[in-house]
């Protein structure tokens, strides 16, 4: 199964700070790439564990409906998301938090992966993910230290 990690420094800002920002749902439709054009569709009143957010996204120019659910709460370091239902065969995206820094830590399988997944996955998604997690630091980046 792939697995990605992108990290950020940000000097200065608490884990608390950061997780703050990231259970705040307007952060995850501006953490977003604007061409995914993202809608919340249901995001619950209180987050924890077992938790869903349901979203509608553009991915690759597709419209699809992605459920994930809080698999794993850790107030104030961190959590992680799996997909239920959505593009990916399986997702598992995990927020860590430490006083100074957000790592993103990614584990996906993309659909009919054992039937040329591979080369999608290097040719399309991964360079995909990659760019994403590039405009959400950016975009998280500008929001915690304003520049």
């Amino acid at each position: 199964m792939p697995r990605l990690e992108h990290r950020l420094d940000l000097p200065g800002v608490t884990r608390e700070r950061l997780w703050a920002f990231h259970l705040d749902p307007r952060a995850l439709v501006r953490l977003t790439p604007p061409g995914k054009r993202l809608l919340v569709v249901s995001f619950p009143e209180r987050m924890g564990e077992g938790a869903r957010v349901v979203l509608r996204v553009r991915q690759m120019g597709v419209p699809l409906t992605w459920v994930s659910r809080i698999e794993e709460w850790d107030e104030p370091n961190g959590f992680a998301d799996v997909q239920e239902s959505g593009p990916f065969r399986a997702w598992r995206h995990r927020h860590l938090f430490e006083d100074g820094r957000l790592t993103d830590r990614v584990e996906y399988e993309v659909p009919l992966a054992r039937l040329g997944g591979g080369l999608v996955d290097r040719l399309l998604i991964r360079p995909d993910l990659d760019a994403m997690f590039a405009h959400r630091h950016a975009v998280t980046r500008e929001a915690l230290l304003g520049g």
